[in-house]
């Protein structure tokens, strides 16, 4: 599987957005933004932007990024697993990254690999039917 999480919003900012055919529409300043343009990232308005809700967002990211727990709740529902039972079956094995946006906000790209419950040696276990 592969995943991103990315960061909510916390107030318009300003970008370079394209069309179904990556042609570059306006920005919602109405510019059309060079791509090192230094407004590129920075709040549309200042004055409404949560600055407090990003950098808590950012300081708070690494146990979101936290792939360990997460996905499997989400695996054992369909098999009816309790945690325990998924534990004795299921393992999973991931790598992911963590960047930075242009807004200055974290996100994280991952794959995340379903193993038996010893590990990448393991096959995963098939699905009940």
């Amino acid at each position: 599987m592969f995943a991103t999480l990315t960061a909510p919003s916390f107030g318009p900012v300003h970008n370079r957005p394209t069309d179904t055919g990556d042609a570059l529409r306006p920005c919602r300043c109405g510019k059309r933004h060079e791509p090192m343009d230094a407004l590129l990232g920075t709040p549309l308005d200042p004055e409404t932007y949560d600055y407090l809700g990003a950098v808590l967002f950012n300081a708070h990211a690494e146990p979101v990024g936290s792939f360990h727990d997460l996905p499997a709740p989400r695996a054992r529902r369909p098999a009816r697993l309790t945690q325990k039972a998924a534990r004795a079956v299921l393992r999973f094995s991931f790598a992911k990254v963590a960047e930075y946006q242009k807004r200055g906000l974290v996100h994280f790209h991952a794959v995340i690999r379903p193993d038996g419950p010893d590990g990448s040696t393991q096959p995963p276990p098939r699905p009940p039917p």
